[in-house]
């Protein structure tokens, strides 16, 4: 009689030990802590500015509103303070994002910018895809010279009175380049006349027109933008190269006019930001 007992307790204990051994799987893991989630919460604001914490700079984030979207690259703007979202097709991808929360990276290079890792709706999270290149405008800071730059009324150049483009050259071979602010209220990126496999951006004036030249792909990105928003192009300019000849000065060259030389863009004006505008 005591050896059935002795037999029904056995039983009794390992029928336990069962139990708990598939109540242990079922939680995935006895004892075992649930892994932290490495994107640390906060706001678009807090991130940026540094005022969170995060191993490796991973953060989550709720979507933003973005001013402006192309390529894998969108800018989202507070006041005129701008900060530089990019992801995989964003321009295809953004509609989608709108009220779910992004994993971002902060990344410091070329500016300081986040990079989306993951996208989470209704609890569910999906890593993207982090593989792809993408161009960012360099901001900068005007040194005090730089903000005493002179004006030079560069819309009023003339494709007959060439001289007033040369005065914006240096006086002699090897001279320091001349630079000066002005406005340039149309710009466009067109084939290029000698080379129509190729595009490049102009400076479109009424009697005459400049290729731009030497744009960094960054600068090139904002040129969009503000064409998309139908804003001027206005900061500091050097003149590069005039054209000496008067019958090609004369040959118009449809949309693009008379063109009477080159010019760089040193540096140009969005919201309240400095962009770098020529390739070092």
């Amino acid at each position: 009689m005591s050896l059935m007992r002795s037999m029904r307790s056995r039983g009794l204990l390992l029928l336990l030990g069962v139990v708990v051994l598939l109540s242990c799987l079922s939680l995935a893991g006895c004892g075992k802590k649930k892994a932290a989630d490495p994107f640390v919460y906060a706001s678009l604001r807090a991130v940026t500015r540094g005022d969170t914490l995060s191993k490796n700079f991973l953060f989550e984030i709720d979507a933003p509103q973005f001013e402006y979207v192309k390529g894998n690259a969108g800018i989202v703007r507070s006041g005129n303070v701008l900060e530089f979202v990019v992801a995989k097709d964003l321009e295809q991808n953004v509609s989608s994002y709108q009220g779910a929360l992004l994993g971002v990276q902060k990344l410091f290079t070329p500016v300081t910018h986040l990079k989306v890792r993951r996208v989470k709706r209704g609890g569910q999270a999906a890593m993207v895809d982090s593989a792809f290149t993408y161009a960012l405008p360099r901001v900068i800071k005007l040194t005090a010279e730089e903000t005493q730059t002179p004006g030079a009324p560069l819309p009023d150049l003339d494709w007959k009175k060439i001289e007033d483009a040369k005065n914006y050259l240096p006086k002699d071979a090897g001279g320091a380049a001349i630079q000066v602010q002005s406005l340039v209220a149309r710009f466009v990126r067109a084939p290029k006349p000698a080379a129509p496999q190729q595009q490049g951006w102009f400076a479109v004036f009424p009697n005459a027109t400049l290729e731009i030249v030497d744009l960094s792909p960054g600068a090139e990105w904002m040129l969009e933008l503000l064409n998309a928003k139908r804003l001027p192009l206005q900061g500091s300019f050097t003149l590069t190269e005039v054209v000496e000849n008067y019958a090609d000065r004369k040959t118009e060259n449809g949309m693009l006019g008379h063109i009477v030389g080159k010019m760089k863009v040193n540096w140009f004006r969005y919201a309240n930001t400095f962009v770098k505008g020529a390739i070092d």
